[in-house]
């Protein structure tokens, strides 16, 4: 192929022309980011989970000065991360990150002049950091919400970061040291590989899967699972009791009923309303803002609490282990009634709404699965008090997570392998029914806007 002919091509489309030696270049440094991707999650998770843990511990043992304890700490939380917001370098490290991140990804290169040459990520490793403090202060403190969002910018900025260092060579490198970052990110967290290269690409891009990034993904994703497995012994997300293969119609309905009418609403209207919240608020001043959201968080945290014996864990901090506990059948009994799953919602759309709409640092991924999950519950729950019993509840639980995750972030592959890594195959036809439909009715909204889609296939797609 000619220079000229060459120069018409866009950056996939020449990276399919690659010799083999950029191809092992880059695949070395697709390994180096993500086993740097892997230390940095692995890290803020252990940092966040002991911090969160000594907090609502301490606040359920000791009696007498526990709630003031939890109180004081999400008051401080609160005070510190509006300090922070005040400086101008730290705004972007509030929020959920999620936009910021793709942001960055989409605007990485200087098309101007006869040789364009990568434009970096300016920010990179610094606010890869910012956004880790950002984070820890938040959930470490009490707040309420994710982590897989803080993650992904983390993610996306350390794969700019090294980029830079090692001089990528054109768009195409640059973006996939960052899309396989976030891939490693995701996968840190959620212990599904698979899951975590389909997330990244289809976050990234929308309705494309870009085949050439999407192995990169993959590669990036299973070292982090495999330095998981083996170093720390990273335990599955979520453990639950197989389904027999062959579902009744009334299931099939069932999971129609949950996903459509139920979880996804309930996940896009809690997102569409904090978002369009905080952007309201933004105005304010940062402290204000962090003290206020913090108060008001404590409030709605001692309410519960004294008023329905409700443990702060059920509306602070990441809610995955509530998730795991109404899938696994432990924890709190009461867990299987209506009225308390409603309070729960209720009550963990407060505090994160109040944690992110304040300048917190949080995720809205694991807080609309939490929504999703703990909807199709109350769901199960109603149908058995109307007499409509005898259905398994997993199925509601499962349809729930996976279509709240698809509204939220229009990322149905990704759900439906979520599904399948982490609660199996058994749970496979439900989860690509719910997924599909409710990317179907959800397919006009998106609270990310960034999100990039192309209705016509590019080299790197067919090739």
């Amino acid at each position: 192929m000619g220079h000229g002919a060459l120069k018409k091509l866009d950056e996939e489309s020449r990276a399919l022309l690659s010799s083999w030696d950029d191809i092992v270049r880059v695949t070395v440094h697709v390994l180096m980011v993500a086993v740097l991707v892997w230390g940095a999650s692995a890290l803020l998770r252990a940092l966040v989970h002991e911090s969160l843990h000594a907090v609502l511990h301490f606040a359920v043992v000791t009696p007498l000065w526990g709630p003031l304890a939890l109180s004081g700490s999400l008051v401080l939380g609160g005070l510190v991360r509006g300090l922070l917001n005040r400086r101008p370098a730290w705004r972007d490290a509030a929020g959920d990150g999620m936009d910021v991140a793709l942001g960055n990804y989409h605007v990485t290169y200087d098309h101007e002049g006869d040789d364009p040459q990568p434009r970096y990520a300016l920010p990179a490793f610094g606010l890869a950091a910012r956004k880790g403090v950002a984070t820890l202060v938040t959930l470490g403190s009490g707040g309420s919400g994710g982590l897989e969002s803080p993650v992904v910018l983390m993610g996306e900025c350390i794969g700019a970061g090294w980029a830079r260092i090692m001089r990528a060579r054109s768009e195409h490198e640059l973006r996939t040291y960052q899309l396989a970052a976030i891939a490693a990110a995701v996968a840190t967290l959620l212990g599904a590989p698979f899951t975590a290269a389909l997330f990244a690409i289809e976050v990234a891009y929308g309705d494309r899967i870009i085949y050439r990034k999407l192995a990169y993904a993959l590669l990036a994703a299973i070292v982090a699972y495999v330095l998981n497995n083996h170093l720390i012994g990273a335990e599955p997300l979520f453990v639950i009791t197989e389904h027999a293969r062959t579902y009744t119609l009334a299931e099939y309905g069932v999971t129609v009923l949950v996903a459509v009418f139920v979880s996804a609403p309930i996940a896009l209207g809690f997102g569409w309303l904090t978002i369009r919240t905080r952007r309201a608020v933004e105005r304010f001043d940062p402290v204000v803002r962090g003290l206020v959201g913090a108060g008001a968080t404590a409030l709605v945290v001692l309410a519960l609490w004294f008023g329905v014996e409700m443990e702060p864990g059920h509306v602070l901090g990441m809610g995955e282990d509530i998730v795991a506990a109404l899938l696994s059948g432990a924890g709190d009994a009461r867990l299987g009634t209506l009225w308390f799953l409603l309070l729960a919602i209720l009550g963990r759309m407060l505090t994160t709404g109040l944690t992110l709409e304040s300048g917190g640092s949080a995720g809205l991924l694991v807080p609309s699965m939490f929504f999703g999950g703990m909807s199709g519950a109350a769901m199960a729950s109603l149908l058995s008090l109307v007499g409509m019993g005898g259905l398994d509840p997993a199925i509601f639980v499962v349809a729930g997570i996976a279509s709240a995750l698809v509204a939220v972030v229009g990322v149905p592959m990704a759900a439906i392998a979520l599904v399948l890594e982490i609660f199996g195959p058994a749970y496979g036809p439900p989860a690509v029914l719910a997924c599909g439909l409710t990317y179907v009715v959800t397919l006009r909204f998106s609270l990310y806007g960034t999100q990039r889609t192309s209705p016509t296939p590019t080299a790197d797609e067919v090739g």
